[in-house]
């Protein structure tokens, strides 16, 4: 799942679906061999009874990874189970699974991949489950088939040679995965596509296979065809003795004739009428659903014309407003509702889209509300929050606990007449806020206030979260998200969304499957979803009109709602092309807009290894991605929590702390604004919680030594720093390395943290002070860190180094960084002439607290800044 994938972490665990529950089981219990044993008092075990069947009759080293699933959701004990005996069918597994020994739920499902040996091959690539009724469950298998089979009679059927899967990948090309391989060279004549629909055949031109290097037999074949499939038929592919597959239109659709670029989908208001246009390029019959009401009756059905480019059009006469819709797509002669994937208005819980007159929504003084964007990226330091965990502790003394509106309310205090909410953030000092996901989300009831998630989990990305707005009904969700952009501008700070394009919470169930079924999401030949995102799905960004919808998302949030920045959730899936297109686009319309994110995947994507933007693949592009090295560097490896790095004990990191220094020009960057440098973020440990775990007998003083000599190493490298809310009051979460769905009790601010360590707060806020004030630590291209930034001796496992003769134009004419992890004080050199000690032990900032000359002692655990006039 995530191997060779440094940034990979366990919040894309479970939050999209019920499948995702499992690959944390694979993550964390992947060598589990032996079968849990059942603890006394806890529920039966479930009996499972599994048949395989493989057409070369090799069940050598084959066997099963298993886990239960309660009602719940929640995935539990991950084990390896032979198979057990063999029948006329094939192999045969009787088991016994037992139940978690702290779960007290029914098992609903059982969760299972049939593998070969120890993960050196999957049958099928993605989680299936086996249904559970009276603590019993029977299935049947057949290699390469994703289908789960409740009868014999059924799998019999299935074992019979047929079409798996058949895709039209061009206007006359099919590729079609076949359950058995046919021998070469095959008479075209012997194959056909047949219109169900309109009752024509199309001849076959050949049938050669889909590899060239399998040039006498294979299950997987590229058909070309003599004629052009009507994309909205049902179009069959029929291979003598094979039985017939219909073909799903999928890479056909990239063409220019499919290639809507009018930027009208969704729908547009006016008091006259309203017009409506989706694209839905393989329907065959597409209607409005019209709702006077955001939960009533079916009040108008309205037919829909074909347009340009696939798309489909209806203009609705009448004022429409506060009014409810939904699309009534026929696809394959199979009919379902959707929300509008453009929707910028919801029903609750995203059950319907709204219309609205977007101006009424914006709040008083909208229109005189610009940017707020830093003069060069490396002028920005980030704090990333999640809207509920700031504020709905009541000791922050905000009225709107948890919501939008709580970043618009100014003089607020906590425990002991702490500063709390935005007002904490000026005395902080940072300039951008970055809010986890605040798009409607699918994982919590908007009617539910007690609920809690993340919200990596996306279902409507154009509105806000309801549950963050003082009501999730009508438009006061996007009156709110504007009024919280709008104070946040007013304090003078930027607003950076947390998107998540690269997967959703649903798959066949999604607006975007039910539209154009096939089309959005990557799969393979046998119509599996890919899951490079460990979440079992991943967004196919690459193809034109996906790539349209998210450029289109993105200049939405940045036109409608005056957001600042983004942040990509996972972004190497999203691909180079992609975000190229993002940057360009968004950058024409704010040239400041802060554009960075995640450069991994959270499992094998099936883009092309050159188009995935991980590390290195971001130059040139005018944007910035997370660098893991160097938070791997500075506290150890998020996955091991024992792990230490440079500030918590580790020795021999001193060359991965320089490169981070330097902005990773050395490394992977080509100008030092390539780079996002952080020590934690939402994801695995907060920072105290992993110090305190990678050095359980430290003294809590000097475990506080390593925090402020993380974040120091952070705010005076070059790049661009990010800080995980809290860690300026050494918030913990008890341990909880995936608090995505943990709740308050886990994720909230505590502010009395705040009162508690104000000397951590003020070193942080000296730190930030420094960096803002000194233009040295914000030089913004190589070539400049090259000319002024030197890397001085220093006694072993310390790092120093100097940005000299008025780096970038700083008022300082030499300023010196000693970092010291060791527990001993440290004697280093100092070049030539007098310096002002500004930072030390406890203390960062600006005024001089000390001289020296020829040499300074740095404290044991610390940073040292000094400086020359």
């Amino acid at each position: 799942m995530t191997t060779g994938v440094n940034g990979f972490n366990a919040k894309r665990v479970l939050k999209a679906c019920v499948t995702t529950m499992l690959l944390l089981l694979l993550t964390t219990a992947i060598f589990v061999q032996s079968v849990p044993v059942k603890a006394a008092g806890t529920v039966p075990n479930v009996s499972v009874t599994v048949h395989y069947f493989r057409p070369d009759n090799t069940y050598d080293q084959w066997n099963l990874w298993m886990w239960n699933i309660d009602t719940a959701g929640n995935g539990h004990n991950g084990a390896s189970y032979n198979f057990t005996s063999q029948d006329s069918y094939g192999a045969v597994a009787t088991l016994s699974i037992p139940p978690d020994t702290n779960q007290t739920l029914d098992t609903a499902q059982v969760g299972f991949i049939v593998r070969k040996g120890d993960w050196l091959e999957k049958d099928i690539d993605f989680n299936r489950f086996i249904n559970i009724a009276n603590g019993k469950g029977e299935v049947w298998l057949v290699s390469g088939d994703p289908n789960v089979y409740t009868t014999l009679n059924d799998a019999l059927d299935a074992r019979k040679p047929h079409v798996v899967n058949a895709f039209l990948e061009n206007n006359r090309t099919v590729v079609a995965q076949l359950s058995n391989p046919i021998t070469f060279p095959y008479a075209p004549t012997d194959a056909s596509a047949v219109d169900t629909t309109s009752g024509k055949s199309i001849s076959v031109n050949s049938v050669t296979p889909y590899d060239p290097s399998k040039t006498t037999s294979s299950n997987l074949v590229t058909i070309k065809l003599n004629g052009a499939p009507d994309v909205t038929h049902i179009v069959d592919v029929d291979l003598k003795d094979f039985k017939a597959k219909t073909i799903i239109p999928r890479n056909v659709l990239n063409l220019p004739q499919y290639t809507y670029k009018g930027d009208d989908l969704g729908n547009r208001y006016d008091e006259s009428a309203t017009t409506f246009r989706v694209w839905a390029p393989t329907a065959s019959d597409v209607k409005l659903q019209l709702f006077n009401s955001e939960s009533g009756p079916l009040t108008k059905t309205v037919a829909m014309h074909k347009g340009d480019k696939g798309t489909w059009q209806a203009r609705v006469r009448g004022n429409l407003q506060n009014w409810y819709y939904l699309y009534q797509v026929t696809v394959q002669g199979q009919t379902q509702t959707a929300v509008d994937p453009y929707a910028t208005a919801i029903a609750v819980n995203g059950t319907r889209t709204m219309i609205v007159d977007l101006h009424d929504t914006n709040p008083a003084g909208w229109r005189f509300d610009t940017h707020k964007t830093p003069a060069q990226p490396e002028d920005a330091v980030i704090y990333e929050v999640h809207t509920r965990d700031f504020t709905i502790n009541p000791n922050s003394g905000v009225k709107n606990n948890g919501k939008f509106l709580a970043f618009t309310e100014t003089g607020t205090k906590g425990p002991g007449g702490v500063s709390t909410g935005v007002d904490s953030l000026k005395e902080l000092g940072v300039t951008d806020v970055q809010i986890m996901p605040a798009y409607g989300f699918a994982s919590i009831d908007e009617n539910n206030p007690n609920q809690y998630n993340w919200g990596y989990d996306p279902r409507n990305y154009n509105v806000p979260e309801g549950a963050y707005a003082t009501t999730p009904h009508g438009t006061t969700r996007i009156t709110e998200f504007k009024q919280m952009v709008q104070s946040l501008h007013k304090q003078g700070l930027g607003v950076i969304m947390d998107v998540v394009y690269n997967h959703t919470f649903t798959t066949k169930i999604s607006d975007f499957d039910k539209i154009v079924p096939g089309y959005y999401y990557r799969t393979d030949f046998s119509g599996a979803y890919t899951n490079g995102s460990g979440t079992g799905n991943e967004i196919a960004a690459e193809r034109p009109m996906v790539q349209k919808f998210i450029l289109d998302s993105v200049k939405y949030w940045v036109n409608e709602y005056h957001v600042d920045g983004f942040r990509f959730d996972l972004m190497a899936l999203l691909g180079v092309d992609t975000m190229k297109k993002i940057s360009t686009e968004l950058h024409e319309i704010n040239p400041g807009i802060l554009i960075h994110g995640e450069p991994w995947t959270g499992g094998t994507s099936a883009l092309p290894a050159n188009q995935l933007l991980t590390k290195g693949q971001q130059k040139g592009l005018n944007l910035a991605v997370f660098n893991d090295n160097l938070r791997n560097g500075l506290d150890g490896n998020v996955f091991d929590k024992s792990a230490q790095g440079f500030a918590t004990g580790a020795t021999g990191l001193t060359d991965v702390i320089k490169k981070g220094v330097e902005g990773s020009i050395n490394d992977f960057t080509a100008s030092p604004r390539e780079t996002i440098n952080y020590v934690t973020s939402h994801d695995n440990m907060t920072l105290w919680d992993k110090i305190a775990a990678s050095n359980p007998n430290d003294s809590v003083g000097d475990r506080i030594k390593m925090d402020e000599l993380a974040q120091a190493v952070v705010m005076t490298s070059q790049g661009i720093p990010f800080m995980q809310g809290g860690e300026e009051m050494l918030r913990s979460k008890g341990g909880n390395d995936n608090s995505y769905n943990a709740g308050d009790a886990v994720n909230q601010f505590d502010w009395s943290l705040k009162e508690q360590h104000k000397d951590v707060f003020n070193y942080y806020a000296g730190l930030i002070k420094l960096r803002d004030s000194h233009p040295a630590f914000r030089m913004t291209t190589a070539d400049q860190i090259k000319d002024n930034l030197v890397f001085l001796n220093s006694p072993d496992n310390t790092v120093a180094f100097m940005l000299k003769d008025h780096a970038n134009h700083d008022a300082w004419k030499n300023i010196m960084v000693v970092y010291n992890p060791n527990k001993t004080a440290a004697n280093v050199t100092l070049p030539s002439g007098n310096w002002n000690i500004v930072g030390t032990a406890n203390t960062m900032g600006q005024q001089v607290l000390d001289h020296a000359t020829t040499s300074a002692t740095v404290p044991p655990i610390s940073t040292m800044v000094l400086y020359q006039n």
